[in-house]
């Protein structure tokens, strides 16, 4: 009998140990995704904001005046042919056009900026925001070129790099406030000066020599991958590039991939067609997947305001523009990058395997006459988007079921 006593109440200390670490567990992914929700949500209608100003300086010119899409704004104007009340309003869209794009370059620096916040106060906020302006236009550095020391820009780390130097900064700047014990008489000293000071000395530390050399990395690589894999093959090139093109949304990665695909697509070596699809299939398919789930399950799997950005993000895609597609990256990376590439791989691979043929470096969809072969190009795009679609439905529905994602109708 005492063996089976201990062995009982053996079983109850471990149930309890594993009831207690269950609850920690949860209690730390419920205070990450809190965090990470907040930067969200303040970086929604800055992505709307600009993206919407962005599409309407692309619809007055290429859909309302007929402009040919291979033409510039400026190149228009210049041509001559726009006079009076057509050329002014084509100066309107011009101003749109840079106005909104530059309110995209604020996205990442208020993402970084209130998940900081949220994490570790106000002085969080500030290095955060530094962070993430970092992570968009990286601080030149000397290096060596040609046998003497040169400025050197290096590649912007994007979102990935708004989202590291987000919680890592947060996280740093909350244990400088816990564990720097001060007297009253000191703490306007630690608040306004001490902890400041640190903190953006660490920002700084961490943006130059961590996080925007993996960026400057990576994008490297995927230059050299994509410039060998565009002289061996066309499939092999649609498949790294589609996969590249998708993995960030416009940070390192995929300007490495743009700058080499425009490169080879000018001297007509390999087409953009891959690129081009990869660009949208993200965006229209998660956008789908927070209007289609009603319709599936019943239930909604996105909040209000997640089910608002996905409208703006099919939109923005029909514009070419990507970025509708960050919130719903940063809510959950680890699930929702692949699952871009993924979706991205199987719309780009739809279409090329089938003849589809994009030269022209753009995605919107007054571009779309330009390409050879449309069908096959929009169901590489619609097969990729349903993919994404389904699949991130079915994920966020089983992880609602499972406890680990709350849903606010």
């Amino acid at each position: 009998m005492p063996v089976t006593k201990r062995k009982v109440g053996s079983s109850d200390t471990s149930t309890k140990k594993t009831s207690i670490s269950n609850k920690t567990s949860n209690s730390k992914f419920s205070e990450f995704q809190k965090h990470l929700m907040t930067g969200i949500s303040y970086m929604i209608p800055v992505l709307i904001m600009g993206g919407l100003l962005g599409a309407i300086s692309q619809l007055i010119p290429y859909m309302f005046m007929k402009i040919d899409p291979s033409m510039s704004i400026v190149d228009a104007i210049n041509s001559g042919s726009y006079q009076g009340s057509s050329e002014g309003l084509l100066k309107f869209a011009y101003i749109l056009q840079n106005f909104g794009f530059k309110l995209f370059g604020f996205a990442i620096p208020i993402f970084a900026a209130f998940t900081a916040q949220s994490i570790g106060g106000k002085t969080a906020l500030i290095c955060g925001f530094i962070g993430g302006v970092v992570a968009n236009n990286p601080i030149e550095t000397l290096n060596i070129v040609d046998g003497a020391y040169a400025p050197v820009a290096p590649a912007p780390s994007g979102f990935f790099g708004g989202l590291l130097i987000a919680f890592m900064i947060g996280y740093f700047v909350k244990f400088l406030n816990e564990k720097i014990k001060v007297s009253h008489n000191w703490m306007a000293f630690k608040t306004t000066f001490l902890i400041p000071l640190v903190s953006v000395l660490v920002t700084m530390l961490l943006m130059i020599y961590v996080i925007t050399p993996i960026g400057a990395g990576l994008n490297e690589a995927v230059k050299n991958l994509l410039t060998s894999a565009g002289k061996s093959g066309g499939i092999v090139y649609a498949i790294l590039l589609s996969l590249t093109t998708a993995f960030d949304l416009g940070g390192a990665v995929n300007k490495a991939a743009g700058f080499v695909a425009t490169g080879l697509a000018v001297d007509k070596i390999m087409p953009l067609t891959a690129r081009v699809i990869a660009i949208v299939t993200p965006s229209i398919g998660l956008g789908l997947s927070a209007l289609l789930d009603k319709y599936i399950f019943k239930r909604r799997v996105y909040d209000k305001q997640l089910r608002e950005a996905a409208k703006t993000s099919i939109f923005l895609a029909f514009m070419g523009i990507s970025e509708g597609a960050i919130p719903f990256a940063l809510e959950n990376p680890a699930f929702t990058v692949p699952l871009y590439m993924i979706g991205s791989l199987i719309g780009a691979l739809f279409a090329v395997v089938l003849g589809a043929v994009q030269w022209f470096p753009e995605s919107a969809i007054w571009a779309w006459p330009l390409v050879e072969n449309l069908l096959a190009y929009v169901g590489g795009i619609l097969v990729g988007a349903a993919f994404i679609a389904i699949v991130n439905i079915l994920y966020r529905n089983n992880q609602i079921k499972k406890g680990k994602l709350v849903v606010e109708e």
